[in-house]
């Protein structure tokens, strides 16, 4: 049976919101006005300052890549981790310099998401934007929780991913104060050690505001031959370049099956994209 007690649900949020921090303490804000981006503007280096570090951060902020804490006009460290995520991310050469072609997509509308690789920036000291900070810098609380997620969350690292997600339909619950829907779908994914994977799922979403959605949800993974694990999870979801994207924290139940073993009681950051973009979970324990 699923876990479904009110206590599991609310220690969710409460993780979630302490854990979502790692990834951005402006996150959720309300995002400005798209900043003026000019694609024949100077090559930037490591080192560079001024106002047109600062408009390249803003963009890098705007498309996920920087906590806004960090612009500061001061092309260090953290400026040059996240250009070099965001050129991967885009098939480009990743120098850390920003030239005509780095300058062309970031000021294009067609800017592809940033990877799980910087979907967790931590607030380090000084300009260092990381998915990990070192012990003496990290400016969080400390607890056994935030200890474990200081390892980078690659790709790589994902012990499930899914590229393909079926719309099964949606209701509306309430519309006052806030408009609250019933939201099923069903992904085709890839679970490690055990191969193709069908992860049904279900969310009960409050759209809080324009930039912020509060959901939780509840789902089974099932493997080709009939085995199956449930799973209740608490999200956060904001927009990013036009597309919803939540980050969550995942919890899953106890399971006879042993392909899915490695699964029981185990709890896991979530990062999933609207519509058919990727869905990545990482286990914590």
């Amino acid at each position: 049976m699923i876990i479904k007690s009110s206590l599991t649900l609310s220690l969710l949020i409460v993780l979630t919101v302490g854990i979502l921090s790692h990834f951005s303490t402006d996150s959720f804000a309300q995002t400005p006005a798209s900043t003026t981006c000019d694609p024949n503007a100077q090559t930037l280096v490591k080192g560079n300052t001024g106002e047109i570090v600062v408009t390249l951060q803003n963009l890098l902020v705007e498309d996920g890549y920087m906590d806004r804490h960090f612009v500061d006009g001061d092309f260090g460290p953290g400026t040059e981790a996240a250009v070099k995520q965001f050129q991967t991310d885009n098939s480009l050469t990743a120098d850390g310099i920003v030239g005509p072609a780095t300058w062309d997509i970031l000021c294009s509308t067609a800017v592809s998401s940033p990877s799980n690789e910087t979907s967790g920036l931590m607030n380090c000291a000084g300009d260092i934007a990381a998915t990990s900070c070192p012990a003496e810098t990290l400016q969080t609380p400390e607890s056994s929780v935030y200890k474990q997620i200081t390892a980078p969350l690659g790709i790589a690292d994902s012990i499930y991913s899914a590229h393909k997600t079926k719309f099964l339909g949606s209701k509306n619950i309430s519309s006052t104060p806030y408009l609250v829907t019933e939201e099923h779908y069903s992904d085709r994914g890839i679970l490690k050690g055990v191969g193709n994977v069908t992860n049904n799922k279900t969310y009960i979403s409050t759209y809080l505001s324009d930039e912020l959605i509060q959901s939780t949800g509840n789902g089974t993974i099932a493997t080709q031959d009939g085995e199956s694990i449930a799973w209740v999870n608490s999200a956060l979801g904001r927009p990013v370049n036009g597309t919803w994207v939540f980050n969550e924290i995942i919890l899953f139940n106890n399971t006879e099956s042993k392909s899915l073993a490695l699964l029981n009681n185990s709890f896991g950051l979530v990062k999933s994209t609207a519509g058919n973009g990727s869905d990545y979970i990482w286990l914590l324990n």
